[in-house]
């Protein structure tokens, strides 16, 4: 399964799986970080249980870079929110959180 059919058509197990150990989740404001798979783990199972769904598209791909549109519903305090997302291997290394979809592209080049 490649990492746009995890990322858009897999389940919560399916996509969690594929985080590395050591991945990093920057969040837009300062101090939103996550260390590790635990940590990322734990903050969308906060936004699960809080009533938040997420319907993923990817909007852009380059090489190992893959930009992502959540569409959160209801929308969140960022209701632009876009994600890139870093493939190394077999895993997601790294996820960057832009407030809006030109932010996200321009940020890999797109």
């Amino acid at each position: 399964m490649s990492f746009r059919d995890v990322i858009e058509h897999a389940d919560f197990e399916t996509f969690t799986d594929a985080l590395a150990p050591d991945v990093v989740w920057v969040g837009i404001q300062p101090g939103l970080l996550c260390r590790n798979r635990e940590q990322v783990i734990e903050t969308m199972r906060g936004w699960i249980d809080a009533g938040h769904a997420v319907r993923p598209e990817v909007v852009g791909e380059k090489e190992n870079l893959i930009v992502l549109d959540p569409h959160v519903d209801p929308p969140n305090w960022i209701p632009e929110l876009h994600q890139v997302f870093v493939v190394d291997g077999d895993r997601i290394v790294e996820i960057r959180d832009y407030t809006n979809r030109g932010a996200a592209l321009e940020a890999v080049g797109l």
